[in-house]
Formats: structure tokens, C-alpha cells, sequence
């Protein structure tokens, strides 16, 4: 492998660093709950140092982040697979890779399936890539900037007033220009992070691309599809988002994505056993619930997936709204105690939930700011947030701002309990309009596709997972049914999926074109 110097943006002046890996010899600990000292040891990590523009090397180099688990018996070594938890703008800093070969070293043990993942563990490295624009290198981290001011903004759906919109237009706008002007910013694509891939392909010596991605992992495996075909071995893409459309589309799916996943998980559990948690006895009355719920209360409960669709979480809401309503000026201290003496439910597993979200809801509601919004004063995004922005603008074209305003108010009043889940609304100003659309007729006819859904899923949705695979017509898909989920594989929630993937990735074994997986475990 050849070193790679301290990666900056090249000048024409300036001769390039060498292209290439450089490996360390020590890693900082991943950032997992549990770190097994065996798959520790066959962790390497290092910094890649590729062309900024892979259709220009002589425009420069950029860095970005490696982390190889090595197989446990090099000797019998079948080949790489490449992995991507998610984003865009995720940085997992190696722990998914680590937390990939852990689950098969543990899936090893199973009596029915153990010898699929002991093939996977024992002959199969696991290669984890940091999307460029993140990563260690601070020359090569695209971090927006600007002396111009952030203005306070109050969530856009509950504060529909003209100076709480014009405000949000301001936000966006800012956003928009700092990210836009960042010299780094036209080369943060999906496009250029694919190539970044088959790059590290070539330089590791791998002779087939294997793969598993999950969420935005997935628009980014279709899109090295698209671009190599000829280079795909086994690929496996969880929790899709359609890569036959755009971002915006992606978008604007998920409120009613929402409003199903409460509809299902939410007002129909309730309804069906009012004694337990006291929210009602039909559906319509538990969303009568959330929608009667102080604003701040509502803004809570929808800022996390897991307070949104657990019946508890609207039980520990109810209860912390009429408290508020009623005592406004109670402290945290007094409503904690009082919520600790007060009995949810006659059910202990559901009377412990409900307690547990009534506290994180009033943590969220005391906080001044969601962490959907900008923080006020002058603008100083994060990378993660920085390179999410410059994904979504870049890889797509979007509506005017006027159509997202007027899209915002339809999902308020079609969906009032999802409210609006529009993301990317700075993107509508973005000042590049000609954003390439992923070559899906290449990736069409590939037939070493695996797709992986969750029947519910409100970061991807399976409408639009549906969508390409109907147009993916080699493809072969496991959807999981009747379950609520966002990363299925390896996630403990399917052990049919996770046979299938195992199966696939190990031995090439794909499943019917369209298959069902019925044992879904809840998530809580």
C-alpha cells in the first residue's frame, strides 16, 4: 500500500500526495456497549487518501477513514465485505464493522445456523469506509460556516405563523449558501463516495465488491451498482430508500409512513385494552389524545421514533401535558417525584415504559432547541451535518420553496399526528440545479441484489423500497411483516432474515424474488 501524507485539497502549485492506505498500528476503541478483545485484535484501521474529483485526480486529494476487521483464518480468506450503517453524514468510526463481526462470532454458536456465520466470521473481512467529508483528517472534514446569524425558530408544525415560517426561510437560505460556497462541497456526492469505494476495492486487491448497506447505506450501494456492475458480488441493501426517484420524493413519504406506524403500533393496541393504558377505547379517541397534547409536548413525543410509536410514550405524554397545563411553574425535580408516586398502568412492564418516557419527554421539553434545528448565532454546523446537507442537495434537484411550504401544510392536514416531516428544506435554494440521477438501468440488470424491508419503517419506507424493486425486476427481496423497524439484519429483531442474509453473503444463496419473514420480536 502506498502512504498517504496528511491529505489536503490540492493546488495546481502543489505536487498530489500519493494516492493510496496507510494502515496504523494502533486504533482508537470503537464505540460499542461491549468490545470483544478477539475481534479487537483483528481490527486495523488507517486513513485513505484518494482523488477529490475521481474524473480530475489532478484537481487534488481528499482522506477519509478505514476500518478493516480481518477473517479469523486468513489462510482459507474468501474475499471483503464492504458495509455502511447509514446517513448520509454517519460517521460510525469503524464501530459497524466491528459490530458486524462480532454478531456473526456469536451467530457462530447457533446449532440450527451457526456454520453459515463461522464460514462468514472465519473467511470474510469486514471493510468499513468513511463517507468523504467526515473522518479524522481535519484538512478533508467539510464543516459549514458564516459570520451570519441564525435566527430562533419554533417547530413548523406546530408554529404555522408567518414570522415562524419566514424565520425557517431565513435558516434555510443560510444554510444553503454557507454549505454551497465550501470548496469541498461539489465533491461531496454519492456519486464521488461510490468511486471512493472502488478505489479502496482496487487498492485492497478485493476482486468483487461485496456489500451491505443500510438506509442510505443502500442509495450509495445502488449507486457503486449503477456505476460497476461488472464489479458486484453479493449485495445486500436493508431499509431501502428508492433509488429510482429523489431525495425530495423520499421525503415526502414519510409523514404518512408516520401516521401508519402510529395507527398500528400506537392507537390500535391502545384502543383494544383501555384498562391497561388508559388512552381511550377506539382509535380515533387515542389520537384525540395526542392531538389535545400542549404543543411542546407534541413537538417531544414526535422527535424520537421510539417515544412516537410505543403506546407508552403517549401514556407518560398525556399525563406530563395535563400536568404542565395545570401547574406550569412546577420544577423538574417535583413532576419527576410526582410522576415516580403516580401508578400508569395496573401492567408493571408498561407501568415502567410510561415512567421512563414521561422523564426523557420532560428532558425534551425542558430542552430550548430540537436537534432537527439550527442552533441561533452565527452558523458552525457539524461535519456529520455539514456533509448530510451536501448529500441531499447535491445528489438531487428539488422544488421550489413555495411548493415546500405548500407541501408542508397538505402533510399537516392530511397527517396532523405525523405533522411535518419534511427534511431538506434548504435544499430548495441550492445554487446547483443539475444533479446526476443514479444509474439505475445498470443496476437493473444485475441479479446479485438482496433487498431486506421492514413492513413499517418511517426513515425508509416500504412504499418506497417498493418502488425499486419493481423496478429492479432481477432483484430478490425479504420483507419482514408486521414489523416496525430501521436496519433489520443483525438487528435481533428476525432470525429468518437473518438466515437469509447469512445464507447470501456466505454462500450466495439468494431467496425467491419476493419472500416473507413472519417472526418479527418487537423493538423496545
Amino acid at each position: 500500500m502506498l502512504a498517504a501524507l496528511v491529505p489536503v485539497i490540492g493546488h495546481a502549485e502543489t505536487p498530489p500526495p500519493p494516492f493510496g492506505i496507510e494502515w496504523f498500528l494502533d486504533c482508537p476503541q470503537p464505540e460499542l456497549e461491549r468490545l470483544d478483545p478477539e475481534v479487537i485484535e483483528r481490527t486495523q484501521c488507517g486513513i485513505v487518501t484518494a482523488p477529490l474529483d475521481h474524473a480530475a485526480p489532478e484537481r487534488g486529494s481528499i482522506s477519509f477513514d478505514i476500518t478493516r476487521v480481518g477473517a479469523r483464518q486468513p489462510l482459507s480468506r474468501q474475499g471483503a465485505l464492504f458495509t455502511n450503517p447509514g446517513g448520509p453524514g454517519l460517521d460510525a468510526g469503524g464501530a459497524f464493522a466491528v459490530h458486524l463481526a462480532t454478531v456473526w462470532k456469536h451467530y457462530a454458536r447457533q446449532p440450527e445456523w451457526g456454520g453459515t456465520y463461522r464460514t462468514l466470521a472465519d473467511t470474510f473481512d469486514v471493510v468499513e469506509v468513511t463517507p468523504r467529508g467526515l473522518g479524522s483528517v481535519p484538512g478533508s472534514r467539510l464543516e459549514c460556516r458564516s459570520d451570519e446569524v441564525i435566527v430562533p425558530q419554533e417547530d413548523a408544525s406546530e408554529d404555522r405563523s408567518e414570522a415562524n415560517l419566514l424565520a425557517i426561510r431565513d435558516n434555510a437560505r443560510l444554510i444553503a449558501q454557507a454549505c454551497a460556497s465550501h470548496p469541498l462541497t461539489p465533491y461531496i456526492t454519492t456519486e464521488q463516495t461510490a468511486r471512493d469505494l472502488e478505489f479502496v476495492r482496487r487498492q485492497l486487491g478485493e476482486l468483487q465488491f461485496n456489500y451491505l448497506g443500510n438506509a442510505y447505506g443502500t442509495w450509495l450501494g445502488a449507486w457503486y451498482g449503477g456505476l460497476f456492475p461488472a464489479h458486484v458480488g453479493r449485495m445486500v441493501l436493508d431499509s431501502n430508500i428508492n433509488w429510482t426517484s429523489t431525495f425530495e420524493h423520499a421525503s415526502f413519504i414519510v409523514a404518512g409512513e408516520k401516521e401508519k406506524i402510529f395507527d398500528r403500533f400506537v392507537a390500535h393496541p391502545a384502543a383494544l385494552d383501555p384498562g391497561v393504558y388508559h388512552l381511550g377505547d377506539s382509535p380515533v379517541a387515542v389520537r384525540r389524545v395526542f392531538m389535545t397534547l400542549l404543543p411542546s409536548v407534541r413537538t417531544a413525543l414526535r422527535s424520537n421514533n421510539r417515544y412516537y410509536s410505543d403506546p407508552a410514550g403517549l401514556m407518560g405524554a398525556q399525563v406530563l401535558s395535563r400536568w404542565l397545563s395545570e401547574t406550569p411553574h412546577s420544577d423538574d425535580l417535583a413532576l419527576e417525584a410526582r410522576a415516580r408516586a403516580h401508578q400508569f398502568s395496573p401492567n408493571p412492564a408498561i407501568e415502567e415504559r410510561a415512567k421512563l418516557m414521561f422523564s426523557l419527554l420532560l428532558q425534551r421539553v425542558r430542552e430550548p432547541l430540537q436537534t432537527s434545528m439550527p442552533k441561533p448565532g452565527p452558523l458552525q454546523m457539524s461535519a456529520a451535518d455539514s456533509v448530510r446537507t451536501a448529500i441531499l442537495c447535491n445528489d438531487s434537484v428539488y422544488s421550489s420553496e413555495a411548493t415546500w411550504q405548500r407541501k408542508e401544510a397538505e402533510s399537516l392536514a392530511s397527517h396532523p399526528v405525523a405533522g411535518s416531516a419534511l427534511e431538506a428544506r434548504q435544499c430548495t435554494t441550492w445554487p446547483r440545479k443539475n444533479a446526476r440521477p443514479l444509474p439505475h438501468k445498470e443496476l437493473a440488470r444485475l441479479d446479485s441484489l438482496l433487498m431486506i424491508q421492514a413492513e413499517f419503517d418511517d426513515q425508509a419506507p416500504s412504499t418506497g423500497a417498493a418502488w425499486a424493486f419493481e423496478r429492479t425486476f432481477p432483484a430478490s427481496r425479504v420483507q419482514l411483516k408486521d414489523a416496525y423497524a430501521h436496519g433489520v439484519s443483525f438487528s435481533g429483531v428476525s432470525a429468518c432474515v437473518n438466515q437469509w442474509v447469512g445464507d447470501y453473503l456466505a454462500h450466495g444463496t439468494r431467496p425467491p424474488r419476493s419472500t416473507v419473514c413472519s417472526d418479527a420480536q418487537a423493538m423496545q
